[in-house]
């Protein structure tokens, strides 16, 4: 099967607006296959923009200001991108990260400046500086109706690869003897042991990590539908 059919994406209208919906025809299907689907869909499908007055994404900033969780391999990625490879995982999060720890629960996004924007968006411009190498949670957000399946796969993949950063930024940690470095934190107590491997684990691509094993069974048996 090519590549390019497994993963759909798939116009689908809610009320008068045009959305889309998420299907998988290929149960070896990867993380890549998804993000390749959702930005061919981007540059052609016509959906309803849910922010005013935008018609395109070039020049608008506005989900520049959300939250946007890394994952391990959008690290890899932007590190090399950077040329900066040869930096610590910890010495990378405190220039491009955000580490807020409450309890035993950690989440590591990227930075945002002052004015709430991302680190790495040009002010000037309005456009992303790392585009080529944007993470996961950025090259699957359009601001458009979207399916249930299609969002909750969306969020298992985010929130699988960040949970694979957390637990290497802690297996370092422990490696190197140190307390974890964090920028915000509550009652912190996070442990190596609350983080096990998964999908994405061992993993340096997003073409070697399987959809199917970033997903929950319940949601795989929602989107994937074997093709013929």
């Amino acid at each position: 099967m090519p590549r390019s059919e497994a993963v759909l994406v798939k116009p689908k209208r809610f009320g008068g607006k045009i959305g889309y919906d998420l299907v998988v025809t290929d149960d070896m299907a990867t993380v890549q296959d998804y993000l390749d689907a959702m930005n061919r869909a981007i540059a052609e499908l016509p959906f309803s923009r849910g922010r005013k007055k935008v018609r395109e994404c070039a020049g608008c900033d506005l989900c520049c200001a959300e939250r946007a969780p890394l994952t391990w391999i959008d690290v890899l990625r932007l590190r090399k991108y950077l040329g900066e490879e040869g930096q610590s995982l910890q010495g990378f999060l405190d220039r491009a990260g955000y580490i807020l720890v409450d309890g035993p629960a950690v989440d590591i996004t990227l930075r945002r400046e002052d004015d709430g924007r991302c680190i790495f968006l040009d002010r000037r411009s309005r456009l992303c500086t790392v585009y080529p190498a944007r993470p996961l949670v950025c090259q699957t957000f359009i601001c458009c109706p979207v399916s249930s399946r299609a969002a909750e796969v969306r969020q298992w993949v985010v929130n699988c690869g960040e949970d694979e950063l957390v637990r290497r930024w802690l297996e370092q940690c422990a490696r190197e003897g140190r307390q974890p470095g964090f920028h915000e934190g509550y009652r912190p107590r996070p442990r190596l042991r609350d983080w096990q491997p998964n999908a994405f684990s061992g993993r340096g691509s997003y073409r070697r990590v399987l959809l199917r094993e970033a997903c929950p069974p319940r949601v795989w048996r929602q989107v994937y539908v074997p093709a013929g």
